[in-house]
């Protein structure tokens, strides 16, 4: 399986334990243009904690599908919980064997692959659920839980598809989700919108986009047009279209645009 290069790049930059968006309490309160990579990552910490709240109390034996670089699993285990681990990318598997000391059990494969040799108190999917093909993900799950076991997804999902927004393309629809939860056989107990408490990450994120990488693009473009006017020709007309792409996919970072489309949801379901 190949390494997820934008994963390795992310974590590799913002030097976090956590690869995801994070939590703030009191949003409303905030200055995304004075957030710094160190409130983020804080944010980050607070994220696992939260979600750590909705672990039932009965629960010991917990699987980390899409483990990222292992922030919320240490959290877990060091909370008490027995905790394995599971992605399919390269670069999570060597983060987790030196985070671990090679002490943690990971499994390199899918979840919709995955042949659990374990029965599980409880299944994670932090920022992983839109990852994983829903007919394929609710059956191993029934496979991987103990009889009353729990399936704790935290991720967006889509409410309002009545467009072509690329916000459209990277979630699972949230109806789909929940029906298809119901009929394989799984209970909502809980559920709680933290959209707002993760649209700040995004606003800084795109604030930090607009004051630092535009201006060192615009600056490297104009270098070389100037000083290799060929060179500029030949790298515009083969990128062009590519950079045209990513420019629309900064949709997906605008946090106005992710209201309209998309809600950040934490559903706790349990296992019937």
């Amino acid at each position: 399986m190949a390494i997820d290069h934008v994963l390795k790049l992310y974590s590799e930059t913002i030097q976090s334990p956590y690869l995801h968006y994070g939590f703030w309490d009191n949003p409303s309160s905030l200055n995304t243009d004075l957030l710094s990579i160190e409130d983020i990552v804080l944010a980050q910490g607070r994220y696992i904690e939260h979600l750590a709240s909705f672990i039932p109390e009965n629960v010991n034996k917990i699987i980390d599908v899409g483990c990222g670089v292992g922030g919320n699993a240490a959290y877990l285990k060091e909370k008490g919980y027995e905790i394995e681990v599971l992605s399919p990318d390269v670069y999570q598997e060597e983060v987790i064997k030196e985070k671990f000391n090679g002490e943690m059990r990971f499994y390199k494969t899918k979840f919709e692959d995955f042949k659990s040799q374990n029965v599980y108190d409880l299944i994670l999917e932090s920022e992983s659920a839109c990852y994983i093909k829903i007919n394929e993900g609710f059956s191993s799950a029934k496979k991987a839980l103990r009889d009353g076991g729990y399936l704790l997804a935290a991720d967006y999902f889509v409410y309002n598809s009545d467009n072509q927004s690329p916000h459209l393309k990277s979630s699972h629809k949230m109806d789909e989700y929940l029906t298809k939860a119901e009929t394989s056989g799984f209970t909502l107990l809980k559920e709680y919108d933290q959209t707002d408490n993760t649209m700040p990450t995004l606003d800084a994120a795109l604030n930090f986009i607009n004051r630092f990488i535009f201006p060192t693009a615009e600056y490297l473009q104009n270098s070389i047009q100037r000083k290799n006017p060929k060179t500029y020709r030949l790298l515009k007309s083969l990128l062009q279209k590519k950079i045209s792409n990513k420019m629309d996919q900064l949709d997906l970072m605008r946090s106005e645009e992710f209201r309209k489309y998309r809600k950040y949801m934490i559903y706790l379901f349990q296992k019937v």
